[in-house]
């Protein structure tokens, strides 16, 4: 079966990551691995994430057994809420009560029983495929909350082709990017490619300008009053 997902998973047992890559495979999943070395900075393993192009990120709590590493999952989740506040990501760990310590949100905490071995005796492939499920439902409503906000985006860029936009189209649109640009804070604002142009790049500098022009006027009036 064809990978249609790319999870990333953070672990830097090598062979925990080559486990799991086998076992989502069947379900169309491609686990995404990373290099671990020893004095490896935090920022250096985003930079790897962030370039992976994944659609979910798996981080195992306990980072620092190895000794290769200074931090641990809570960290990682922390900086990815930090520049990817709805990205989905769960903290995937062995060790459970460690994890809820120190993670704020214990819903995104999810133990490894949830893939049970298939050696194991008690061994129920529904619960594998709940967990699956779990994993890209969480995916696909983040790619349909983006696909939404760039559809309208490119919904008011059309119309201010054709005719000017009114001034709460225009807010809309600044709102718009706004609001993009602060889902993913590691990359430059979005505009569907197939629309970009420098005439419209402009325009929308303008009516930047002009919105916040318009509201500090406000604001200094209310001030004078």
């Amino acid at each position: 079966m064809p990978a249609k997902y790319k999870i990333g998973y953070i672990d830097e047992d090598e062979k925990q990551v080559k486990k799991y890559r086998k076992r989502f495979r069947d379900f169309g999943i491609e686990i995404v691995g990373y290099e671990f070395y020893k004095g490896l900075t935090l920022e250096e393993l985003m930079e790897q994430v962030y370039q992976s192009e994944i659609d979910l990120l798996m981080i195992d709590y306990k980072l620092d057994e190895s000794s290769k590493l200074f931090f641990n999952g809570e960290e990682v989740e922390r900086e990815i809420y930090d520049k990817k506040p709805l990205f989905p990501h769960i903290i995937f760990t062995n060790k459970r009560d460690d994890a809820e310590h120190f993670v704020d949100d214990w819903k995104i905490i999810f133990s490894k029983d949830e893939i049970p071995n298939k050696n194991d005796e008690d061994y129920n492939e529904d619960k594998t495929k709940h967990f699956i499920t779990t994993l890209i439902k969480a995916i696909e409503q983040y790619r349909n909350l983006i696909e939404l906000k760039k559809n309208k985006i490119s919904e008011l860029l059309l119309k201010g082709e054709k005719e000017s936009l009114n001034s709460s189209e225009q807010n809309s649109l600044i709102f718009l990017q706004r609001e993009l640009g602060g889902l993913d804070k590691t990359k430059k604002k979005e505009i569907p490619e197939n629309l970009i142009s420098f005439e419209k790049l402009e325009d929308l500098s303008k009516i930047r300008i002009e919105a916040e022009e318009f509201l500090q006027s406000l604001i200094e009036k209310n001030k004078e009053k």
